[in-house]
């Protein structure tokens, strides 16, 4: 049984609005909500990897120090209203780019017998590389949610697509997850 992983579906990364929004994250959200939707119905485990730090930023990445995102409490951190986590569904809070720096993902997968990790969320060339990267090293079977995955760009997007996929990761279109296609 897969696990399916979001990472980042906040408002400062999904919202026009948002402080960091990346361009392609609001139309992924409905592919997502399909994929939460189909784990949810399956008893499939959820995992939601949020951002979240110190309104001094002093928990960021050197680079956004003077303008965190994400601050914990703010609207900037809310998950968007689509893809809320749901009692009983498991959120690991992180504070750079993998999901699997200082976090305690290694002990949700370790609890889940680790399973195979189908992921989307926001953004490819960060966020979603460096936790691939990670779970790669970890020997797990890693997809991507081709639809559910989002960059500034196509262009950027098609990259890491192709990168990831020649170093072993999945890429999974929603129709293949829907009609069961999703275990290696």
């Amino acid at each position: 049984m897969p696990a399916l992983v979001i990472i980042d579906m906040q408002q400062d990364f999904v919202s026009p609005d948002g402080a960091a929004c990346v361009a392609q994250a609001l139309p992924s959200v409905p592919a997502i909500a399909a994929a939460l939707q189909h784990a949810r119905a399956r008893d499939w485990p959820v995992i939601h990897v949020i951002r979240q730090h110190a309104a001094d930023g002093s928990d960021s990445e050197p680079f956004r120090r003077e303008q965190p995102v994400c601050v914990a409490d703010s609207w900037g951190a809310e998950v968007v209203p689509e893809l809320v986590p749901l009692p009983g569904e498991h959120q690991v809070v992180k504070t750079r780019f993998s999901a699997f720096y200082q976090t305690r993902l290694d002990e949700v997968l370790n609890s889940l017998n680790w399973p195979e990790l189908v992921i989307c969320g926001t953004q490819l060339p960060n966020c979603l590389r460096g936790t691939v990267h990670d779970g790669v090293n970890r020997d797990l079977h890693m997809s991507l949610l081709v639809e559910g995955c989002s960059a500034q760009t196509p262009a950027v997007a098609e990259a890491n697509f192709t990168d990831m996929a020649n170093f072993g990761v999945r890429l999974l279109s929603l129709a293949d997850l829907l009609n069961g296609d999703q275990v290696h």
